[in-house]
């Protein structure tokens, strides 16, 4: 299993950036790779909460599905997801309240598909790209959340 995790602050109180991560079907506006997310709830995520996204990475496109199996309002989201190609992963995304801003750290676990061969190619070829993919995530989540307007 690999572990990437990365973190960025925010210029914009937790409550705002909970609030588009807990909103899946913005996925798109900051996940570059995120081609389509389906079936999932019309309101915020709750836990129990299910729904499926396509990626596109290097190329390839991936089914996975994704199921939420912790959520603490306010400042935690966990998802569990398997990907058609039998890859697995375990995304946590927290919210911190930090000065008058927020920090986001994100962490995920996976597995790549395709086992062993899978394993060394991921280490060969893909780990950088996946952590170089989580930084640009970041960074547009940041750009979102402090385009929105105060309330």
């Amino acid at each position: 299993m690999s572990t990437i995790s990365r973190q960025i602050s925010v210029s914009c109180p937790p409550e705002r950036v909970f609030s588009v991560l807990q909103d899946v079907s913005r996925l798109a506006e900051f996940s570059h790779m995120t081609i389509a997310v389906r079936n999932a709830p019309a309101r915020a995520l709750q836990k129990g909460d299910r729904f499926e996204q396509t990626v596109k990475v290097l190329g390839v496109v991936f089914d996975t599905e994704w199921v939420v199996t912790e959520l603490v309002e306010g400042s935690t989201l966990r998802f569990e997801g398997t990907s058609k190609a039998n890859g697995r992963a375990v995304m946590t995304q927290q919210v911190i309240h930090e000065g008058d801003g927020s920090r986001v750290e994100f962490e995920v676990d996976y597995d790549p598909p395709l086992g062993i061969i899978g394993d060394i190619a991921d280490k060969v070829l893909f780990e950088r790209r996946h952590e170089e993919a989580t930084e640009q995530i970041l960074a547009r989540l940041k750009q979102v959340c402090e385009s929105v307007p105060a309330v």
